[in-house]
């Protein structure tokens, strides 16, 4: 008895207790409503709330690992856990729940069930199709009538079963990309089951497409007239799998409204033994195109090229692959330079002594201020003279007033360098350069009729060295390039074309008193004030760091006959 009374005492206490805690949880809450930030009406949360969801799923598109970053996505669900008002402003949101991230079973279907009847941006990242959440996208499969956006990196044959579930039922689909994660690509080398799915597709306002590593067909229904984005991708090697260059064009042509190209591997290749670009029987007109970008070899992208009509504010980068084809490139890419506004900032580079790179912009800029109008990247390893064809033949480069040129790499013919730019105004040299550089600064040219004879550049006024290595650390090779530019400084004096402004960052083996001899020269000289010096064995350290203590060089040495045979 005393133990039935006692018990019901203790009830009556935490029913007391939670009716004053209920009372507090309001008063905290009308408390919370005086705030600021509680002045803010639901609907401009929600938007609010939209807005961090869309900037967590644009990072997570954009993230290298998407299978390991999946479950960081919904950390934006915090937002709900701050209080009851803000919770019950992002469950009743369907649009927040509409973006999905596959991770697990439950948490993919607890998200699909809040995200009701709203349009669903769907991404996923598959292993295999054992994957779980390969099992996932039949359920999503089923909310298809919803799908707005959906990008998928999986297997070739599980994103072909994925698309023929597609078919006629995403009406409202605005972006579709789609990507085989590479695992197994060559054994769905002759797999058209994307291309049959595709044949039989309608997705009206489909605008943004991405394939990459998939094989289809450049007749399917897919490349349609609504498109605004399209990037595709193919294993080097099959183009011929995918159509024809006919084909390639009348997709293109339909497209009026294309902002963003981006062409790998995927141009229709000439018949085998052409070396010549074939005259355009007609030209596709793609007005509204901002960007386009072609990878694949380089006679095949200088027949795109050819046969493209493109605006004046069209950014072009094109990396062209293989021995053949390289001047036709640059011909055909200099043919379009030179119809357009002319290139006024150009940065040469060779890259690791095998890739040729030019830049271009069509005003002056500053280092990596801006994206380049105009990129070209080629193979350079078997034509030593390709670099050559690039600056002096190539008529993209007259009006060129600001040179930027890596010299790490390669040797540059100078002569040929400046002889293609008789507007530079500023040169800007990053790394050594050979003995020829002055002298080809140095040449001059005969005057016309009764005139005296002129010095190249002769408009030039700014130079500008980074890491370049001024004389030897024991002065002992004279003349050094330090005593050349201080004689071609003078020289440009003598003919009353002085270079203004001297600038030096980071150079080796200069100082003060070195200083000191320019700036009686030079109006501006702008130096970084860093004295730094090499040592005499510097070099031999260099090429004996392989050969310390602790190598074992006849194991190394068992793989010459076959260099892969380490690997």
């Amino acid at each position: 008895m005393e133990n039935g009374a006692l018990f019901t005492a203790r009830k009556a206490l935490e029913n007391e207790i939670a009716t004053h805690t209920r009372a507090i949880i309001d008063l905290q809450g009308r408390l919370n409503t005086m705030t600021t930030i509680a002045r803010l009406s639901p609907e401009l949360l929600s938007e609010i709330f939209l807005q961090i969801t869309k900037e967590a799923y644009d990072d997570y598109r954009d993230c290298r690992l998407p299978y390991y970053d999946a479950s960081r996505f919904y950390a934006w669900v915090r937002v709900a856990h701050v209080c009851h008002s803000w919770r019950s402003v992002a469950l009743n949101t369907p649009r927040l729940w509409g973006h999905v991230i596959l991770t697990r079973r439950q948490v993919v279907e607890d998200v699909l069930a809040l995200s009701k009847k709203a349009p669903l941006l769907v991404s996923a990242s598959l292993i295999n199709t054992a994957d779980e959440r390969a099992q996932i996208m039949d359920k999503i499969a089923q909310e298809s009538a919803r799908l707005q956006e959906l990008r998928l990196l999986g297997p070739a044959r599980f994103v072909q079963d994925l698309c023929s579930k597609l078919t006629g039922t995403a009406n409202i689909l605005e972006t579709l990309a789609l990507s085989d994660n590479g695992d197994h690509f060559h054994s769905n080398a002759g797999d058209t089951t994307l291309s049959a799915v595709f044949r039989r597709a309608r997705f009206q306002r489909l605008r943004s497409l991405e394939m990459r590593r998939l094989l289809f067909n450049w007749a399917a229904p897919i490349f349609s007239s609504s498109l605004t984005r399209l990037i595709l991708s193919c294993s080097s090697g099959l183009q011929s799998l995918i159509g024809s260059f006919d084909e390639l064009l009348s997709a293109l042509q339909t497209m009026h409204d294309l902002e963003f190209l981006e062409l790998e591997d995927v141009i229709p290749p000439l018949p085998v033994g052409v070396t010549a670009l074939p005259t355009p029987q007609c030209t596709v007109a793609l007005p509204k195109l901002r960007r386009i970008t072609l990878i694949g070899q380089s006679l095949d992208c200088a027949n795109v090229i050819h046969h493209l009509s493109l605006s004046t504010t069209t950014r072009t980068t094109v990396i062209g692959r293989g021995n053949g084809g390289a001047q036709q490139l640059i011909s055909v890419v200099g043919e379009r330079v030179v119809r357009d506004e002319p290139l006024l900032t150009v940065r040469l580079t060779r890259m690791y002594g095998t890739k040729l790179q030019l830049r271009g912009w069509r005003k002056v800029v500053e280092q990596g201020a801006l994206e380049p109008c105009v990129e070209l990247q080629l193979d350079a390893l078997a034509y030593p003279s390709l670099a050559s064809h690039l600056v002096r033949d190539s008529k993209m480069l007259p009006k060129v007033r600001n040179l930027e040129i890596d010299s790490q790499y390669h040797d540059w013919r100078w002569r040929d360098v400046f002889s293609g730019m008789p507007n530079l105004r500023t040169l800007s040299v990053c790394g050594d350069v050979r003995n020829d550089f002055v002298a080809a600064l140095s040449a001059t040219r005969k005057g016309k009729r009764d005139r005296p004879p002129s010095m190249i550049l002769p408009h030039l006024r700014v130079v500008n060295f980074t890491g370049t290595r001024m004389c030897n650390p024991d002065y002992d090779h004279v003349p050094e390039f330090l005593d050349k530019l201080e004689d071609w400084l003078l020289l440009r004096c003598n003919y009353n074309l002085p270079i203004d402004k001297l600038r030096l960052t980071d150079c080796l083996n200069f100082c003060e008193k070195d200083a000191a001899r320019l700036d009686g020269i030079v109006p501006y000289l702008d130096w970084d004030g860093l004295e730094q010096y090499e040592s005499e064995d510097e070099e031999d350290k260099d090429e004996d760091m392989f050969y310390e203590e602790g190598w074992d060089y006849d194991y190394y040495d068992d793989y010459n006959g076959d260099p892969w045979a380490f690997f």
